[in-house]
C-alpha cells in the first residue's frame, strides 16, 4: 500500500512540474497560464503537506509562481490595450 502512495505523489509531482511549465507557456493566453499556475501551486501545497519534496515539486512550485506573475502581468497589459483602444476608437470615431 504504501508503493501505490508513493506512485501517487512522483505522479501528482509530474503533474505540478508540467502545470508549473504550461503555466509560462501559456502565460499571455488569455487565463490559461493563469489556471495551470494555480493549478501548480496548489498541487505543491498539497506535496508539501504530504512530506513529498522532490525535484518535480520544487520545479513545479517555482514555475508556478512565475507563471503567475506573467499571467497576472499579461492580464493587466491586455486590459490596458484594450482600454487604450477604446479610449482611441471614441475620441477619433473608428
Amino acid at each position: 500500500m504504501a508503493e501505490n502512495t508513493q506512485g501517487q505523489s512522483k505522479g501528482k509531482s509530474i503533474a505540478c512540474m508540467v502545470c508549473g511549465i504550461a503555466s509560462i507557456v501559456g502565460s499571455y493566453g488569455y487565463g490559461v497560464g493563469l489556471i495551470c499556475a494555480i493549478v501548480s501551486l496548489v498541487l505543491g501545497s498539497q506535496l508539501k503537506k504530504e512530506g513529498v519534496e522532490n525535484q518535480f515539486t520544487k520545479v513545479g512550485k517555482i514555475t508556478g509562481i512565475i507563471g503567475l506573475i506573467l499571467s497576472i502581468i499579461g492580464t493587466v497589459a491586455s486590459i490596458a490595450v484594450a482600454v487604450a483602444g477604446a479610449a482611441l476608437t471614441a475620441q477619433y470615431g473608428g
